[in-house]
């Protein structure tokens, strides 16, 4: 059933003469005026026998009335509404009236006064001011007409000079010149005076060419009076032959080892010299005709000269006349009449030179010389023996036992140093006790046992570790370090791991066990006195905690004018339906 509120009410009477604080009351009785009808109160400040000390009309018809007319219109007795463009139609302000596009006085020949405050200004924005009277006093705005009329009526006379005297002008009276002067032409036209420049008897154009130079002739203003051009030589003779200077220049060198050049300004004379030919340097030379033939300028050596040796080598340069063909050791050089004759000697035990190789000990092949098989006894070597690590042994002998070394690589194992390792393509190092991939067997370690890798798998069936204590992440700096340590197992996706965040152990499967202790406490009977000396209760509630039948009480209070607690509903006031309270009715009555 919906609830009924009502406030206090009058149709006789305005404000109310008791209202308590908070409390609302509302006067229909038709405003005269003064009755203080149409109107809402409230009652607020502090009470006296049950009387606010003020009542506050906080709205009714009275003010919703004057709100309810078209927008944007100007309504009387009402208040005022702009509409959708923030607008309204008419405004009127004591003897002004502001409508559409004019400001305009109610009163009989009231005046419409602009002042702005202290030193502020009245703004047009730049726009023009019309339709002004003829002024009558001096404090009065005219218009461009008037003054245009007044200024026509006046002389106005103002000093000149120059750079050569002064003068006075009366505007009203008189007409100001502009003159050009010298060279000059003055022009006036719509306000404006212009200068040109008088034009000269010189030919506009450009003056000189390869072949001419210009001149000019210049008056006492920097003006050109006269223009022309002079001619110049462009061609050079040498030897009969001209050279133009118009478009290259001419440059005398003196090119090659032993030439000079001179020049003499007097006579305007080139001189070429050549110097002797030397040791060290180029030059003129004659040749010696024992030695030579010169036939037009080619120079050829004589028969009886020698002109050049060439060897396996190549060609070979001569310092001089002669030449000497000498043998080396083993090599023996000898000439008859014309014939050289170049021969070896035999190889001895003190003396280098050619021989043969006895087959029974080398094979000759294509010049090559090699030792046959046996063909050296091990005895006639200067090492007969080899040395491994410091096992020494003669050549074909046998060791079973080496030691001494540093390394030994065996297949695809390397030992060296203390470590043992592999070089194969499978990356594996297999230890088999037994021989032949077998699982049986056993390998034993003496000493710690130290794993440094990314995986340790272990196949066994059953592993038994005598430690009595078992570490995990044992390089782990901090707990954030260690976060995730634990034990998992795989298949059944179970897990028991550390965690950093709140210092704890997680698991992700349920413990199932006869007992758990927490400090020798059974862990039900240490939550439940947990639970019992960690409970706290409100206003409206008691508990008790007992341990022996290990109960945990909660017991409601009776709710009093002093106390809050359970409490049940007047039937007349209250309606409670499915726990849901609700008013039924409230009168605050009539006045």
């Amino acid at each position: 059933m919906a609830s009924l509120l009502r406030i206090k009410r009058s149709a006789t009477s305005g404000n109310p003469s008791a209202l308590g604080q908070g409390e609302l009351a509302y006067s229909y009785l038709a405003d005269n005026g003064s009755n203080g009808g149409d109107r809402l109160y409230i009652g607020t400040g502090s009470e006296i026998a049950g009387n606010a000390v003020n009542h506050e009309i906080i709205g009714g018809k009275y003010f919703t009335a004057k709100l309810d007319h078209a927008l944007g219109t100007l309504t009387p007795n009402s208040a005022i509404l702009v509409d959708a463009n923030s607008k309204i139609d008419i405004l009127n302000v004591d003897n002004l009236t502001l409508n559409g596009n004019t400001i305009s006085t109610t009163d009989t020949n009231g005046n419409l006064i602009v002042s702005p405050h202290g030193s502020g200004v009245v703004s047009v924005a730049g726009s023009r001011i019309s339709h002004l009277l003829t002024p009558t006093a001096d404090s009065d705005a005219t218009t461009k007409a008037y003054v245009d009329g007044k200024f026509s009526a006046v002389d106005v006379v103002f000093s000149l000079a120059g750079d050569g005297g002064t003068d006075t002008f009366n505007a009203g009276t008189g007409t100001l010149t502009f003159d050009g002067g010298t060279g000059l032409t003055s022009a006036v036209t719509d306000d404006q005076v212009s200068y040109a420049l008088d034009n000269t008897a010189v030919t506009a154009g450009s003056y000189g060419s390869a072949s001419a130079i210009p001149t000019f002739t210049v008056d006492a203003q920097g003006r050109l009076t006269a223009a022309g051009t002079a001619s110049i030589s462009t061609e050079l003779t040498v030897n009969g032959a001209p050279i133009s200077l118009a478009d290259s220049a001419l440059s005398f060198a003196a090119s090659g080892n032993g030439i000079a050049m001179g020049f003499n300004h007097a006579t305007n004379t080139v001189t070429y010299t050549t110097s002797d030919a030397t040791t060290s340097g180029k030059g003129v030379a004659q040749f010696l005709d024992s030695d030579f033939a010169v036939a037009s300028g080619i120079v050829s050596l004589k028969g009886n000269v020698l002109s050049h040796v060439t060897t396996d080598t190549g060609a070979m340069t001569l310092p001089n006349h002669s030449i000497s063909i000498l043998g080396g050791e083993g090599m023996n050089v000898t000439h008859a009449d014309q014939s050289i004759a170049i021969t070896g000697e035999d190889a001895t035990t003190t003396n280098k030179g050619i021989a043969s190789f006895a087959s029974a000990d080398f094979d000759v092949s294509s010049g090559a010389v090699s030792l046959k098989a046996g063909s050296v006894a091990n005895g006639d070597l200067a090492n007969d023996g080899i040395t491994i690590g410091d096992t020494d042994t003669s050549l074909g002998g046998t060791v079973t036992d080496l030691t001494g070394l540093t390394g030994a690589t065996i297949d695809t194992i390397r030992i060296n140093g203390n470590t043992i390792s592999t070089n194969g393509s499978t990356n594996e190092l297999i230890l088999d006790p037994l021989g032949g991939d077998s699982v049986t067997g056993k390998v034993v370690i003496l000493g710690d046992l130290q794993v440094n890798g990314t995986q340790t798998i272990i196949n066994s069936v059953n592993m038994s570790v005598n430690d009595k204590t078992l570490t995990l992440a044992d390089s782990a700096a901090d707990a954030a370090a260690a976060n995730g340590a634990g034990i998992v197992i795989a298949g059944a996706s179970a897990n028991l791991v550390y965690a950093a965040s709140g210092d704890k152990w997680t698991a992700n499967k349920t413990f199932d066990a006869p007992e758990i202790m927490r400090g020798g406490v059974a862990l039900d009977e240490y939550i439940e006195d947990i639970m019992g000396a960690s409970i706290a209760v409100g206003e409206g509630l008691d508990f008790a905690y007992n341990d022996t039948a290990g109960t945990h009480t909660f017991t409601a209070e009776i709710a009093t004018i002093t106390n809050k607690g359970v409490a049940s509903y007047d039937s007349d006031v209250f309606t409670v339906t499915s726990g849901a309270v609700t008013v039924t009715s409230l009168d605050g009555g009539t006045y």
